[in-house]
């Protein structure tokens, strides 16, 4: 399954509740994948205020994982690999119940996540020759 969104500010709302009615679901595992700058993080944004929490949203560049209210988790691995994401413990809080978005996943990522019986979705965000608006391509599983 792959579904596509044609995203601009005015309606990144929109696409939130559209993915989150395709997840169906009040746990899941999201990958986002984008290049830099590509509005990974202005996903979690919206998706955070979705839920009318007020928490101010930030990229866990450095610190790898924020939590916002008491169930959405976002991490970004950018920095870390998959064995340094496993070490620090962090690949355990999986299985903890919420949202559990997760900036930079991979390919190899998700290997994992399936090798270990974890079921997620994949949001690729890019641009196409105009800036205006993003792509959000939604699968539940690794696209290519």
């Amino acid at each position: 399954m792959i579904k596509k969104f044609k995203v601009t500010e005015k309606v990144i709302q929109k696409a939130v509740s559209e993915i989150l009615a395709i997840i169906n679901s009040p746990s899941a595992i999201i990958l986002l994948e984008g290049n830099l700058a590509s509005g990974k993080t202005t996903f979690v944004k919206n998706f955070v205020d979705y839920f009318e929490i007020e928490d101010e949203v930030t990229s866990p560049t450095f610190t790898i994982q924020n939590i916002y209210g008491t169930n959405i988790y976002h991490y970004d691995i950018y920095q870390k690999s998959v064995n340094e994401f496993i070490q620090l413990g962090l690949f355990d809080m999986l299985s903890d119940s919420g949202y559990h978005l997760i900036e930079w996943g991979n390919e190899e990522f998700a290997k994992i996540l399936k090798m270990y019986g974890f079921s997620f979705y994949h949001i690729k965000i890019y641009s196409q020759n105009d800036d205006s608006y993003r792509i959000y391509q939604v699968s539940n599983e690794w696209q290519l």
